[in-house]
């Protein structure tokens, strides 16, 4: 078995500095005051727990990394359902640790068969965002967060088939009236945000309170189909939408139809059947 981290050098796009974004923007979706979240790092890291990650429920799947590449490990807080997850370099000894990232996760979100395409590295090596169709048609491709990279990168190959529970943060969300010819799916990649960011329009299928553990405001989950395939196949995807996003707005519901700008985010499930 190859001792290389991935089966396909041409699989890694490796990020500069510059072109690693943080997560600032995502954090301020819940956390009025992020200067406060930070100073409280020490404490919510000492309280925190190590993810739940595929790797960790299928070791079987994962390869030894590289020794060249850096270690570390994920820690969540409050739970491992949602909350804040927390990026560790380690030095493998215990001896020690440095925060690179942290930002907010949930675990739910919608099951979506993806076939792999590129892996786009940070400069930490610790974090990416996955480039993949989405879908059983494979017309659709989008570029994801992946908030168990670390975790599970040594599982990945390159056009491999994975499944992958993927949701959408909102930055902003508003319910729109159809045009006369009646209300297409669109997306739209931001590309000048994040290769992860979107602004979509769709059909909002579901909404339902989220019980979100943190903040002191309220949360939805508002599941939203967001592309039709030509084969007739329905993609969909959950958007969290916070009570500081919506503000003064209306929540939409079953029916309406949305623009939103979102972050899109996902975790791997487990392998595909071909």
């Amino acid at each position: 078995m190859s001792d290389k981290l991935f089966l396909f050098d041409d699989f890694i796009t490796e990020l500069s500095e510059d072109a690693s974004p943080g997560h600032l923007d995502q954090l301020e979706l819940f956390y009025k005051d992020t200067e406060e979240l930070f100073g409280s790092m020490t404490s919510i890291i000492t309280s925190s727990q190590l993810a739940v990650t595929c790797a960790s429920l299928r070791p079987e799947l994962a390869r030894t990394p590289d020794a060249s590449e850096p270690a570390g490990h994920l820690l969540q807080w409050p739970s491992a359902r949602c909350g804040l997850t927390s990026v560790i370099r380690s030095d493998q000894q215990g001896q020690c640790n440095s925060l690179i990232a942290v930002f907010p996760f949930i675990g739910d979100g919608v099951k979506q068969r993806c076939r792999l395409l590129e892996t786009r590295l940070y400069a930490n090596r610790l974090e990416a965002q996955l480039f993949a169709y989405i879908g059983e048609d494979e017309e659709l491709s989008m570029t994801f967060y992946d908030t168990h990279y670390l975790a599970n990168r040594t599982i990945y190959q390159k056009e491999a088939l994975y499944h992958f529970i993927l949701r959408g943060f909102a930055y902003h969300l508003e319910t729109v009236t159809p045009g006369p010819d009646g209300f297409m799916e669109a997306i739209y990649q931001r590309e000048e945000l994040g290769a992860d960011h979107y602004e979509i329009s769709g059909l909002v299928k579901d909404v339902h309170e989220y019980d979100f553990a943190m903040p002191e405001q309220k949360f939805w989950l508002i599941r939203t189909l967001i592309a039709r395939t030509s084969g007739g196949e329905k993609i969909e995807i959950e958007l969290l939408l916070t009570g500081k996003t919506l503000d003064q707005g209306s929540l939409p519901k079953q029916g309406d139809c949305i623009n939103a700008l979102i972050w899109l985010q996902g975790h791997l499930w487990g392998p595909a059947e071909e």
